[in-house]
């Protein structure tokens, strides 16, 4: 499909190198991908009516912002907040994944003046996980950023092994991303169409389109979905639909 945008990084970043992934798709977000080397130091620099999203994919870092440090491995997601600089410190090699999102003109209110404390923390395997009607009984979903936390935004993975589907749905208000982790190995259904994608790999979803995702044998599901409202539809949709199980299962 000619109007199917992705690009696959794979292994193809060295440490210290950056990758801006599909600019200009989705308007006002940019999706970086950083490889920090051990003991790389990345300043993340707040930016005037932006929102930056961090999700770390793999390695050993520290986090720090708004005085606050935090040592971690593995998959986090971390926000810093409305005018707040983040500091990325890898102890091993560590690749950290970047949105940027404008904020809509009638969200700045709310996002320079939070009633969360930021800046926002969230372990991936601890996240909230939740049903919708397009998954099975089989799969994991997680919450990862919940809509309101970044006014416009919210973010989420989906997790299973084969067989399993993610059945075909619309969303026309919602604009989205979907960004594998190194173990996904899926098929994604686009209207009429299969679309194969593997790790390491981000996907823009045709806004509007027919989507779901199928996983065949014994292999991995494993991506997260990038979310960007459409004005107040898209959020109503999310309420609807996320409902937290109040479970926590793993494949583990």
């Amino acid at each position: 499909m000619d109007d199917v945008k992705m690009v696959s990084v794979n292994d193809a970043l060295k440490a210290g190198e950056s990758r801006v992934m599909l600019p200009g798709e989705i308007p006002g977000a940019t999706v970086y991908l950083h490889a920090l080397g051990a003991g790389e130091r990345k300043t993340f620099a707040a930016l005037a009516d932006r929102a930056v999203i961090l999700m770390s994919v793999d390695g050993a870092y520290s986090f720090s912002s708004g005085g606050k440090t935090i040592a971690a491995e593995g998959r986090y997601v971390f926000v810093p907040g409305c005018g707040r600089d983040a500091d990325v410190q890898a102890q091993t090699a560590t690749r950290m994944l970047e949105i940027q999102w404008e904020i809509p003109a009638d969200g700045r209110a709310a996002w320079a003046t939070p009633e969360r404390e930021f800046p926002y923390v969230q372990e991936y395997f601890a996240a909230v996980q939740y049903r919708d009607p397009n998954k099975s009984d089989k799969t994991i979903s997680r919450e990862l950023v919940r809509q309101r936390v970044v006014p416009g935004f919210c973010m989420g993975s989906v997790e299973s092994y084969g067989y399993d589907k993610v059945a075909q749905h619309p969303h026309p208000m919602l604009d989205q991303f979907f960004f594998s982790f190194p173990e996904n190995d899926v098929d994604v259904l686009i209207d009429d169409f299969k679309v194969p994608m593997q790790g390491d790999t981000l996907l823009h979803i045709p806004l509007g389109s027919n989507h779901g995702v199928e996983v065949h044998g014994d292999k991995h599901m494993h991506y997260i979905w990038i979310d960007f409202f459409l004005g107040q539809a898209g959020l109503e949709r999310l309420d609807r639909s996320h409902k937290p199980t109040g479970t926590m299962r793993s494949f583990k």
